[in-house]
């Protein structure tokens, strides 16, 4: 059983909060000059009790309070009973991974939020006569402690809606009786199936090449480059094995050296005829175009020009043939250069093909150079196709052999499960009636506890509950009351229940109905005084008719445990969140 006792600061930032057990109301009032009752603090604070009941840093609005408004190195602490021990919980923001738990006056630091969770679970389970398998300190509080943002739409998923954060149906389970192991044994090997399903996909894709391929025609592939290879294996093996090899190894290596350098130059040698072939040819201008252009000139310039027409055409003549010259004689130098580097290239061709002919029957090698580079590309090429497929196959056999059937055992392990504890589900289900029949005035509610059909989903458990008129967003509401309480007071959950649960603003419902749900609270606080703890946050002006009519039991003054307004706020201050 967990108790809370204060929740307060180091130095201090909002007035000490005493929790007591039973009902604890924290208000949202209307001040003197405001009639609004929200952003006064309340779900702040009870942001601050599950910052200390080691909430994580990304999931807590404690850590958006601007740093000027609230130093990082202030003190957040509460105080708490769990099974008679008294424990202070400390955090700062400074250094979140750090927490202090003082014992009995002893402090005890852990520097991971892991570590003294581990140490809070230990406490809180060493009555548990099953000590198998338990949910962590932090999980157990999914099902205890609700975010107003999760708007209680969901039994299961209790965190702010816009996080996604998936649901968790370990702490439920525990709670229900189920030996959780199996179900956290299900979530590991469904995990592990998803992890392989895609790695198969990755493979698959790579070997064949984005599904343009058949891996039966992958296999093949794979079987005719083997084919190649060994080929190409044993004619180099030949080579090597011939006694003349060695003798002519060298000059073979050096005419292909040579081949390769009066190839690169006769690529080269073509380019440039080429580029000389394509140049445009000297524009013909005739003698009349000349003679009115000279004509114009000597107009314009009179005496400054005193060459004849025919002196101008003269010079054109020896400009266009120097011109032609020099193309002509680089055209015709490079033309011979070419003609000589073929020649080259065929005697030097021959003469490789005459040594390669004294060693190899030339079926398979026609050139050693290309022989050993198309020999080691295709055995890399083999060898990369062979290790993805053999990874594929081996992948495949892994999943379909050992995984799925693994998983099949899980989920028949599940229904059993499920069988057996028909009998806390049964004593589940009657005290839901039994909570509906004093809320709803009837009995027209279930609750059951099922298996999805389909394959691929990754909880495969699933809680139905109906109660009356459900769908609407306040009846949903008004569900999660119910079952979270049927949780607290059931005599078979109530064994493994902390009993201690907080609400942060669940009553956005009809009158009547949160009525029924607070006086049900006062009869549960009749019967069981110090046996539970419920922290509630309400808005005043929600039942203040209701009070006026005396209509409510619970007595709303005595179990307020703090009353925030627009005056007195929680942290006394008006800030925006980080």
């Amino acid at each position: 059983m967990i108790i809370l006792k204060k929740l307060y600061t180091e130095p201090e930032y909002f007035k000490p909060i005493q929790f007591n057990t039973g009902v604890n109301l924290i208000i949202g009032d209307k001040s003197d000059k405001s009639k609004k009752t929200n952003g006064v603090g309340k779900s702040i604070c009870v942001e601050f009790i599950n910052f200390c009941l080691l909430k994580g840093k990304k999931d807590s609005r404690v850590m958006k309070i601007p740093d000027n408004d609230f130093p990082l190195d202030t003190k957040i602490i509460l105080d708490i009973k769990i099974n008679d021990i008294e424990l202070s919980i400390i955090r700062k923001r400074d250094k979140l991974d750090n927490v202090l738990i003082v014992k009995e006056n002893q402090e005890i630091f852990f520097n991971t939020i892991s570590k003294a969770s581990d140490y809070l679970q230990n406490i809180l389970f060493v009555n548990q006569t099953n000590k198998s398998v338990f949910p962590s300190f932090r999980q157990l509080f999914s099902p205890i402690i609700r975010d107003e943002r999760s708007e209680f739409k969901d039994l299961i998923n209790t965190f702010d809606t816009k996080k996604r954060i998936p649901p968790d149906f370990i702490p439920h389970l525990f709670l229900l009786g189920f030996d959780i192991s199996i179900y956290i044994d299900f979530k590991r090997v469904f995990k592990q199936i998803e992890k392989q399903t895609t790695y198969i996909r990755k493979l698959k894709n790579d070997i064949t090449e984005n599904r343009s391929l058949k891996l039966t025609d992958v296999r093949a592939k794979v079987n005719a480059l083997d084919d190649e290879v060994k080929k190409l294996n044993k004619a180099i093996e030949g080579l090597h094995s011939n006694e003349a090899f060695e003798s002519v190894q060298k000059d073979l290596i050096n005419l292909e050296t040579e081949l390769d350098s009066l190839r690169i130059r006769q690529k080269a040698l073509k380019y440039e005829i080429k580029k000389i072939q394509s140049l445009p040819k000297p524009e013909s201008i005739s003698k009349t175009e000349i003679a009115i252009l000279y004509n114009q000139f000597k107009q314009g310039l009179g005496d400054l020009i005193e060459k004849s027409l025919s002196d101008l055409e003269i010079f054109k003549a020896k400009i266009d043939n120097f011109r032609n010259n020099i193309i002509n004689k680089k055209l015709e130098k490079l033309t011979t250069e070419l003609n000589k580097t073929a020649i080259k290239i065929g005697e030097k061709d021959k003469k490789y093909s005459d040594i390669l002919k004294t060693i190899d029957d030339g079926k398979i090698l026609k050139n050693l150079k290309t022989g050993l580079s198309v020999f080691n590309k295709k055995s890399e090429e083999l060898n990369k196709i062979r290790y993805q497929m053999t990874a594929y196959d081996e992948a495949d056999k892994h999943k379909k052999n050992v995984l799925k059937p693994r998983l099949d055992e899980l989920k028949l392990d599940i229904n059993k499960q499920i069988t057996e504890n028909e009998l806390i589900r049964n004593s589940f289900e009657q005290t839901i009636l039994d909570i509906h029949e004093i809320i709803m005035n009837n009995k027209e509610a279930s609750f059951y506890i099922n298996t999805k059909k389909a394959s691929n989903s990754k909880h495969y458990i699933d809680f139905e509950m109906r109660i009356f008129d459900d769908g609407s967003r306040s009846v949903e509401r008004t569900k999660v009351f119910i079952y979270d309480m049927a949780l607290m007071f059931n005599e078979h959950t109530k064994e493994k229940h902390p009993r201690l649960l907080i609400h942060d603003n669940i009553f956005d419902v009809d009158q009547d109905t949160l009525v029924q749900s607070l006086n049900y609270l006062s009869k549960q606080e009749e019967l069981y005084p110090n046996d539970f703890q419920y922290i509630l946050t309400l808005n005043r002006d929600k039942i203040e008719n209701e009070e006026k009519q005396e209509l409510i039991n619970l007595d709303i003054t005595s179990h307020r445990i703090a009353n925030f307004t627009k005056k007195n706020r929680f942290l006394k201050i008006v800030y925006k969140e980080k």
